[in-house]
Parts: structure tokens; sequence; C-alpha cells
């Protein structure tokens, strides 16, 4: 006996119909190709939300730490005044004494 075919109703494809699923986001029956699709959306959107999400948290950072200048070498660089981090200049290794 051979499969009826029906047309997914996210596409429009035609497509075997003991081959296509419920997709309960949609909530409508798909074809293999719609679900296939799906799940890579799904790993993009995560991608670019982690890279967002990165790109926040570094603006953060940048947002929190002062312009210092080194008592010893004068090489300028950040400081988290919260955290004192870091305690020595990356440059020459001299302790930083104020923030």
């Amino acid at each position: 006996m051979q499969d009826v075919m029906v047309s997914c109703k996210k596409c429009g494809n035609k497509a075997p119909a003991s081959q296509l699923r419920l997709d309960v986001d949609l909530r409508m029956v798909v074809c293999p190709e719609c679900i296939k699709n799906k799940h890579v959306h799904k790993e993009i959107e995560k991608e670019v939300f982690h890279k967002e999400e990165e790109a926040r948290q570094i603006q953060e950072e940048k947002s929190s730490k002062i312009a210092h200048k080194c008592n010893s070498c004068g090489y300028k660089f950040m400081i988290n005044p919260e955290t004192k981090v870091p305690k020595n200049c990356p440059y020459c290794n001299a302790r930083v004494t104020s923030y």
C-alpha cells in the first residue's frame, strides 16, 4: 500500500503522511524538513544569544573599571575598584598603591 502525500502546514511541501510530525511550538503538523530546520534555527538562536550575553558582560566589566597610570613606569591600564584587580602593573609588575 502506498503512503498518501500530504502538504506540510508550514512550508507547503508535499511529504508522505507517515513522515509528518506534530510540532508542539507551532501547534501544527509539519514535514521532516521543517523539523530539521527548526533544530538548526534553535542552535543558531542559542549561539547568537550567547554572543550577545558575552558582549553585554564585557560592556558591564568595561563600565565598572577605571583608568590607572602606573607610578613606576607610566603604563596606562584599567583597574576594577571593587575587586582591586590587577594588584600589580601588567607591564613592570610594580605594586598598585592607589585605587
